[in-house]
C-alpha cells in the first residue's frame, strides 16, 4: 500500500535530498512529506484533490512522471476503499452471528423460597415510618421557631433605630452609602477614560497585503501570530524567507484557527500564504491586522507580507477603524503592481 511512498523516498535519496531540502523545493511541510513517504494516505481522506496537487509538486522536484504518480495514487485510494468495505462487511457478519447466538440463549426465572419471618412480618417497617414522620414534624417546628425569633429581633432593632435620639458620631443611611458608591464608580470611570489604552501592536500599510508592524513593548522576547479561517483553505507561514515548521502547513477547515509564538529577535519579516483568503482574519499579539474590505473579500490565493519595525509614526498608523493617510494612498498606488506580482509568485 505504501509502494508509492517508497518510490518517492527512493527518488529523493537518489538525488541526495533530505526531507527539509524537498520541503523547500515543494513548499510543503516536512510532516506532509513524511506521511506521503510512509504511505499514510488514509490521513487525508476527503482531501484527495490537495494530495494530487502535493504529488505533482513532488514529481516535478524529483523528475518523476506526473501522470504515473497520479495513477498510482488513484489506485492506492481505490485499494483503501476496498479494504474498508471488506472490513465493514466482516464486522456486520460478526455482529449478525453474535445476535443469533444471543437469541438462542434462554434465561429461566430463578425460584426463591419465601420465609414468613422476613417477608410477612412488616411491623418494624411501620415503626421506622412513624419515627421518620415525627422527626420531620419536629424539624419543621424548630424552623418555624427560628423564623419567628429572627423576625421579632428585626422588628425590635428597627424600632430602636427610629426612636433613639442619643446616637452620636457620623451615622450614614443606606441612601448615603449608595450615593458614595455611585460617586466612586463615576470617578473611576472618568480616570479610565482619561488614560487611553495603548495597543499592543501598531500597524502601517505599504501596499495591498503588505504591512509594517511595531511591538509596543520593545523588550518583549516573543509575540504571537494568529489566523482565523472562514473558508476551507491550505495555508503556510514563512519567516525570514524560510518555512516556519512550528506553523503546520496543511489544509484548514472553516472555523479553525492557528496560533504560533515567535521570538521577537529572530523575526525580520513574515509571509503568510492562504489558498482561499476570503474572510480570513490575522492577529499579532491579539490585535487584528487592519485589512481593507477589498483585501478581506478576495477569495483567491494571497500572500500577506509583514515587516517588523522598531516604531511607527502616529501619522502613518492604521487601525480597523481608520484608512491610510493620503501619503499612504499614494504609496499604495505606486507599489500595487509590485505587490500583485509578488502575490502571483
Amino acid at each position: 500500500m505504501n509502494n508509492l511512498g517508497e518510490e518517492i523516498r527512493k527518488k529523493r535519496l537518489e538525488k541526495g535530498l533530505t526531507i527539509d531540502d524537498l520541503s523547500k523545493r515543494t513548499m510543503l511541510s516536512p510532516a506532509v512529506l513524511k506521511d506521503i513517504e510512509n504511505g499514510a494516505f488514509d490521513r487525508y481522506e476527503g482531501d484527495e484533490t490537495y494530495v494530487k496537487m502535493y504529488l505533482k509538486k513532488i514529481s516535478d522536484a524529483l523528475d518523476m512522471d506526473r501522470e504515473e504518480v497520479t495513477k498510482s495514487y488513484i489506485a492506492l485510494t481505490e485499494e483503501i476503499k476496498q479494504e474498508e468495505l471488506a472490513e465493514a462487511a466482516k464486522e456486520a457478519e460478526e455482529e449478525g452471528d453474535a445476535r443469533a447466538e444471543k437469541k438462542s440463549v434462554k434465561l429461566e426465572k430463578p425460584q426463591f423460597t419465601k420465609k414468613a419471618s422476613v417477608y410477612e412480618d412488616k411491623s418494624h417497617i411501620k415503626i421506622i415510618r412513624v419515627v421518620i414522620a415525627l422527626l420531620i414534624v419536629a424539624l419543621i417546628a424548630v424552623l418555624i421557631f427560628i423564623a419567628v425569633v429572627s423576625t421579632h429581633k428585626s422588628i425590635e432593632t428597627k424600632n430602636y433605630t427610629k426612636t433613639s435620639d442619643n446616637v452620636t458620631g457620623d451615622v450614614k443611611t443606606k441612601k448615603d452609602k449608595e450615593k458614595e458608591e455611585a460617586e466612586k464608580k463615576k470617578k473611576a470611570s472618568e480616570t479610565t477614560q482619561e488614560t487611553p489604552k495603548v495597543a499592543a501592536v501598531t500597524f502601517s500599510k505599504n501596499a495591498n497585503y503588505n504591512y509594517n508592524f511595531a511591538l509596543t513593548d520593545t523588550s518583549a522576547e516573543t509575540f504571537t501570530f494568529k489566523v482565523e479561517f472562514v473558508t476551507r483553505a491550505w495555508a503556510q507561514l514563512q519567516v525570514n524567507g524560510k518555512v516556519d515548521t512550528d506553523f503546520e502547513a496543511r489544509v484548514y477547515q472553516a472555523g479553525e484557527s492557528a496560533t504560533v509564538t515567535l521570538k521577537s529577535a529572530d523575526v525580520t519579516n513574515m509571509r503568510f500564504s492562504n489558498g482561499a483568503s476570503k474572510g480570513a482574519k490575522y492577529y499579532i499579539n491579539d490585535v487584528q491586522v487592519p485589512l481593507t474590505d477589498e483585501e478581506t473579500n478576495n477569495a483567491n490565493l494571497t500572500r500577506v507580507r509583514f515587516t517588523k519595525v522598531a516604531s511607527i509614526d502616529a501619522s502613518q498608523a492604521v487601525t480597523n477603524n481608520q484608512s491610510p493617510t493620503t501619503t499612504q494612498a499614494a504609496n499604495t498606488s505606486t507599489k500595487k503592481s509590485t505587490t500583485d506580482n509578488g502575490n502571483n509568485n
